[in-house]
């Protein structure tokens, strides 16, 4: 599920926290860097969970409208399709979402007036009144539960929520936004998670841990590299992202051999646009771009497929 992309921002928080925190030994860093990875997965799995638990409102919906005294057209039709959703219905009996959300107490966190606040709010959508009338295909099925999710996602109550008890929301977002539907969609024919999205050792352990090891343990060497690089600057007052950031990708060049220079460049430029300063951008690519030069005419850069060093 989590890009290396992802990856890079966790390592590269995980780093920052090393430097700018005093007494922080290694195997602390690392600890908190499996922590915020196991937190995307947990906030994936929260967010499943979540879904089933505002469709059960629905049942409520159709309770109170049985009630009333002067019903509406609207009310006499109204059933609780979205709790019997078959999509609905996987979600709530999957095993794996139960699993992790008896481990980490999710019932605990997840308040029924918040539930229900955002049920009220997606059953005012017409098109959730269309469903409830004329829903009958799996793709109606699918498709009203995508829009739940997109209507969640939309609300800043929704998102502020999240918040207070993943502070990882706004790096993951977009990441697990990604996940939950193509959940969703592989919900319409089977009732299982598939393995591919569950942790990949592959770009969690074997990139994103052994990246962050390297930097920890070579700090110092790295330093060494950039310092005759960095023209009239103090290593010390380099900011402290863009330090990390080149450190990193300096690293990402030197011991990941099947992973161009050339990515291992732009990547960590493209994160200066979102986690530094204006002139990061520039002042990143340059230095990286000498770095690499001088790395190429040492013989310290080796890469095993053709292209891989530009």
């Amino acid at each position: 599920m989590i890009s290396r992309r992802n990856i890079r921002i966790k390592v590269m928080q995980s780093l920052y926290a090393n430097y700018t925190t005093e007494g922080l030994k290694k195997e602390e860093v690392l600890a908190a860097y499996d922590e915020t990875v196991r937190y995307a997965y947990t906030l994936m799995y929260y967010q499943l969970f979540l879904l089933g638990k505002i469709a059960e409102h629905s049942q409520d919906d159709l309770l109170k409208r049985q009630k009333k005294l002067l019903p509406t057209d609207f009310d006499k039709q109204f059933t609780a399709k979205l709790f019997n959703n078959p999509v609905t219905q996987r979600i709530i009996k999957n095993k794996k979402i139960n699993e992790v959300a008896e481990k980490y107490g999710f019932k605990d966190i997840l308040s029924e007036d918040f539930t229900k606040k955002l049920y009220k709010t997606f059953s005012l959508m017409p098109e959730y009144n269309e469903y409830v009338l004329n829903g009958s295909t799996p793709e109606d099925h699918q498709n009203i539960i995508l829009l739940l999710y997109k209507d969640l996602c939309k609300q800043e109550f929704f998102n502020d929520t999240i918040e207070d008890y993943f502070f990882n929301w706004q790096d993951d977002q977009s990441i697990v936004i990604g996940t939950i539907k193509k959940i969703i969609k592989d919900f319409k024919d089977q009732s299982d998670i598939s393995d591919d999205y569950g942790p990949s050792d592959e770009s969690t352990h074997d990139f994103g841990r052994e990246l962050l090891k390297y930097v920890l343990v070579n700090n110092e060497s790295l330093e060494e590299i950039l310092k005759p690089l960095i023209e009239n600057w103090d290593l010390d007052r380099v900011a402290t992202v863009d330090m990390t950031l080149i450190k990193m990708s300096v690293g990402e060049m030197l011991i990941f051999p099947t992973i161009p220079t050339k990515v291992s460049i732009n990547e960590y430029v493209e994160l200066t646009k979102t986690y530094s300063t204006d002139k990061s951008k520039d002042f990143v690519n340059g230095i990286l771009d000498k770095v690499l030069h001088t790395l190429l005419e040492k013989n310290l850069i080796s890469k095993s497929g053709r292209g891989l060093v530009e």
